[in-house]
């Protein structure tokens, strides 16, 4: 009997470590890593009539701070004065959500890996003349300054 109850616990030890080893690997990510980006918007979408679809573009650059292969991170836009912070969540798809608050007003970019670079839609809500909510949508790109 001792050596059923053994064999039973050791079955158990192994499934738990196991476990534990699946979960800690589904809170890892392997396709954005800390570091100096550049960021760029280009516009081509605008709703009340505050901007035309433009096609223009803005060019930032981003300092990605965070634990190498964690699903969380930080991007600072270093020559944006209204949208500097950004927080980015990356899926185990490999989708990375961006997202910035400018008091109750947000921006928001979605982007997939695309060869050695993200590229994706965003949108930036604002408060409009006459109190009227629009919104900007724009292609997005985030890509690596140097590998």
């Amino acid at each position: 009997m001792p050596r059923l109850t053994l064999l039973a616990f050791a079955a158990l030890l192994f499934t738990s470590i196991a476990a534990r080893d699946t979960a800690g690997a589904q809170d890892t990510q392997g396709v954005l890593g800390p570091g100096l980006y550049v960021f760029q918007t280009r516009l081509d979408r605008a709703t009340c009539e505050d901007d035309s679809e433009t096609g223009y573009v803005t060019s930032y650059f981003a300092a990605i701070d965070g634990t190498p292969a964690s699903r969380r991170m930080s991007m600072k836009l270093t020559n944006s004065t209204h949208w500097p912070e950004w927080q980015l969540t990356i899926a185990p798809d490999g989708q990375i959500v961006a997202t910035a608050t400018n008091g109750s007003l947000q921006q928001r970019a979605e982007m997939r890996p695309n060869g050695s670079r993200f590229t994706g839609r965003g949108y930036r809500e604002y408060q409009g003349r006459g109190g009227r909510r629009c919104r900007f949508e724009y292609d997005a790109l985030l890509r690596k300054l140097h590998d």
